[in-house]
């Protein structure tokens, strides 16, 4: 789990996801809550909607393989819910951004 972001809060959930095609598969279901629930959520702390982690720690936290991880990732790109880039060089980051993050979140809604 992301180590920098506060779990005593609390993410919201619409009940319309249930129709969207993310949440009639397990594993891409899986994967975007754990990217909702680890994003940064305010500005203080980075971009709103993003978290800085490894696809080593993802896997290892959703206990699922590296290829399933790819798979899943790939699948949410497509499905325009995340975006993501994998820096090279040694570091072994990925950054995630949750796309349409405030959106889901903002307090207004």
């Amino acid at each position: 789990m992301a180590k920098e972001v506060d779990t005593k809060g609390y993410v919201k959930m619409y009940r319309k996801a249930q129709e969207d095609e993310v949440f009639k598969n397990p594993y891409a279901w899986q994967l975007f809550t754990y990217c909702l629930f680890n994003a940064t959520f305010d500005s203080r702390y980075g971009e709103v909607g993003t978290l800085i982690t490894s696809k080593k720690e993802i896997s290892e936290d959703l206990n699922i393989t590296r290829p399933t991880l790819d798979k899943f990732m790939k699948f949410l790109k497509e499905n325009k819910v995340i975006d993501y880039k994998s820096f090279r060089g040694g570091i072994g980051k990925t950054e995630i951004k949750v796309l349409n993050y405030k959106k889901y979140q903002d307090s207004s809604m």
